[in-house]
């Protein structure tokens, strides 16, 4: 029997913009196999977007999310979907401005074969899905295994996410005043309008979009840089908060309802900046900026300077930056005399289009921001040195302080390829204060090429190889056991298939770690292909966690140039990481109950949770001959370890699976598109 659980679509007073249609338990026939659900929709208007989910009930994979397309606002649906032995429930779910007013009727579930559900998906399936899973199979083996995948587990390429920013604005971000409830509490709204260098229309622009917000707002345009004028404008009004704007960025009209609710909502930051997109000059939207939250490293590169600012009126009192006409330099000014003044948590980010940006807005010029940046790290933090650029550019310090490392490199010895990549990192690293400790865990000793690659090892002063007798592999447990007894001030995971790409790679990750807030720091790895194979981790990236721009050609800049920028982020992956060996210490280093993977990923979460800050340094750039050593995670007498560890990783970390700081909610999780818009976004303050 199917249990069905209709919900209402709407609730009274506001208008919902996400309806739950109907949530069941599948009938008995109907789990372990392709199924034919059809239902009745009435009322799915173009406002609207029907997601089928099915969800896992023991919560170890990620919910299976189909998109229907839009039709006829009344029509029988037939959809395809596999449903797992594992499934909990099915849900639909509409989501847009027109939810409220969409029904639906009792699912029915009809068993079908694999081979005609095969048939029919494929001849369904959009060839750009194809096309992307070919792409990024770096062997024609890939393709096969990726494309049985597809048909064998997910009918997700045949229902496919809408792709459009027009889609993406047409059903998530259209507001009116039926969306807010006046008698919310929320703070309350000046606007500081910076002048300098905008075309007379983008300053009337930007007035204009003030005088269409909900209430009337002091403000004051900044046109030039004497700045006591501002000073003393600030000291007479009596709001919470200033929106800090170029002219030329223009706000929606419900910006005033919208920001003033979320800065409650987030418990009242000091400083909060939102997501924009750029206007063109027939006024339709385009290239949206969705940001992580912000942070030291990232602001270092001068980018999240654009876009609506909030901030509270006694922070920019009490640190009022140098006078200026730019809205860019005033900010990141703002923002890095807050940071040094205490670096807690101080800020945090509106995951909504508040800003629209006119061709004609003011930029700060570059020597500007730079000058801004360079005056900050005379004052500590990383050892670098910046120089204009868009993003800022940078060079290490040559006073920088070269703390001894002690690398870890777990290895079997037997390749050939594994004692190249060692010796490279040897012999092409330009760092004087370094040892290397190779591990070697396995259930004998060292074999005749074994011993005859640990000779050659050897052969280094700096290098010594370590024995650990084992029944089996142990990553964690073969890193632990090097560690212990190190040397070093930092302590450096490698991988042995990575080899250096340029001679500072080491010099730029302990650049970072002269700023005592960083605790670990990951590099930039890329194939031999030169494509991208580690930009860093998202957590929550293809149900829970994955490589940032993978894949990405290496002289491309990625999303907002991310791919290219150092930053925080909340993890980077083992294959290079640096840390602190006190916080090593102090932390346990490795859980050694994660054998085969994700040790690197907890490893890091943890770190986090001691309020230091992971980073991935973009200009540290080495080769990484993926799994051509140690095998695939799980291959083998590694797969049993795969569920449980999967397992362990959703309950311990579901948070930030749910909602990686550094990832935005507008942004996919869905493998290989986290650049791409998400249908619907994953907004944690959103009404529903």
């Amino acid at each position: 029997m199917t249990s069905m659980q209709l919900s209402p679509a709407g609730s009274s007073g506001r208008r919902p913009r996400r309806a739950l249609l109907w949530e069941v338990k599948p009938p008995a026939h109907a789990f372990g196999a392709w199924n034919r659900v059809t239902f009745r929709v009435t009322g799915a208007t173009a406002g609207t977007l029907l997601v089928l989910v099915v969800t896992d009930g023991r919560g170890t994979a990620p919910d299976i999310s189909l998109f229907l397309p839009p039709g006829p606002e009344e029509r029988e649906w037939e959809v395809l979907a596999a449903i797992p032995a594992g499934t909990g429930v099915i849900r639909l779910v509409a989501n847009g401005p027109e939810a409220a007013g969409v029904q639906a009727g009792e699912p029915r579930f009809a068993r079908l074969s694999r081979a005609a559900v095969s048939a029919r998906l494929l001849a369904r399936t959009p060839l750009r899905a194809l096309l992307s899973i070919l792409r990024h199979a770096p062997r024609p083996a890939s393709f096969v295994r990726s494309l049985r995948e597809l048909l064998a587990e997910t009918s997700r390429a045949a229902y496919p996410p809408p792709a459009h920013y027009h889609e993406w604005i047409r059903l998530f971000d259209r507001w009116s005043n039926e969306d807010f409830n006046p008698e919310t509490p929320r703070a309350s709204l000046g606007y500081v309008v910076f002048a300098g260098g905008a075309t007379p229309e983008a300053l009337a622009a930007t007035l204009t979009s003030l005088d269409a917000q909900p209430q009337p707002q002091p403000r004051m345009v900044v046109a030039d840089t004497s700045g006591t004028e501002l000073a003393s404008w600030l000291a007479v009004q009596d709001v919470d908060y200033f929106g800090l704007l170029q002219a030329g960025e223009v706000l929606p009209a419900h910006v005033g309802w919208m920001a003033g609710e979320q800065l409650l909502a987030l418990n009242r930051p000091e400083i909060v900046m939102a997501d924009e997109d750029d206007l063109s000059g027939q006024g339709s939207r385009h290239d949206p900026r969705f940001k992580p939250v912000p942070s030291h490293i990232a602001m270092l590169s001068g980018l999240p300077a654009r876009g609506l600012w909030l901030v509270a009126r006694g922070t920019l009192q009490r640190h009022l930056p140098a006078p200026t006409a730019r809205a860019e330099a005033f900010r990141l000014d703002l923002w890095l005399q807050r940071y040094r003044a205490s670096p807690d948590a101080f800020s945090a980010r509106i995951p909504f289009i508040l800003s629209h940006r006119r061709a004609d807005t003011g930029t700060a010029p570059a020597e500007e921001l730079a000058a801004v940046v360079a005056k900050h790290l005379e004052a500590g933090g990383p050892a670098l040195h910046c120089s204009p650029g868009e993003p800022l550019r940078f060079t290490l310090r040559k006073d920088a302080p070269l703390g001894h490392v002690t690398v870890l490199i777990p290895s079997t010895l037997r390749q050939p390829h594994s004692l190249g990549c060692i010796s490279a990192v040897l012999r092409e690293t330009d760092y004087p204060a370094m040892d290397a400790r190779v591990v070697v865990m396995q259930r004998g000793p060292l074999d005749a090429a074994q011993q005859a690659a640990a000779k050659a090892l050897l052969a280094d002063a700096r290098v010594t190889v370590m024995t650990l007798q084992a029944p089996s592999f142990n990553f964690s447990a073969a890193n632990n056991h090097a560690a212990t007894g190190a040397r070093g001030e930092h302590i450096l995971l490698l991988n042995d298939d990575v080899s250096p790409i340029r001679p500072d790679w080491l010099r730029w990750m302990t650049a970072f770690m002269a700023d005592p807030q960083v605790g670990m720091v990951g590099a930039r790895l890329i194939y031999p292909d030169n494509r991208v194979q580690h930009g860093g981790v998202i957590m929550g990236l293809a149900g829970l966690c994955d490589h940032a721009h993978r894949f990405l050609p290496r002289a491309e800049p990625g999303y907002m140039s991310r791919a290219v920028v150092s930053q925080e982020l909340s993890v980077v992956t083992g294959a290079c990481m640096l840390v602190r060996r006190a916080l090593y210490e102090r932390t346990g280093g490795l859980d050694e109950a994660y054998p085969s993977a994700f040790n690197d990923v907890d490893f890091a979460l943890r770190v986090g949770e001691t309020g230091h800050s992971v980073v991935y340094a973009a200009e540290a750039e080495l080769y990484h001959h993926e799994l051509q050593t140690y095998g695939n995670h799980y291959a083998g007498e590694r797969r049993a370890f795969e569920m449980l560890e999967v397992t362990r990783m959703r309950q311990r970390w579901a948070d930030i699976i749910a909602a990686d700081p550094f990832h935005n909610p507008n942004l996919s999780l869905a493998p290989c598109m986290e650049w791409q818009l998400a249908f619907p976004p994953r907004l944690a303050l959103h009404r529903d």
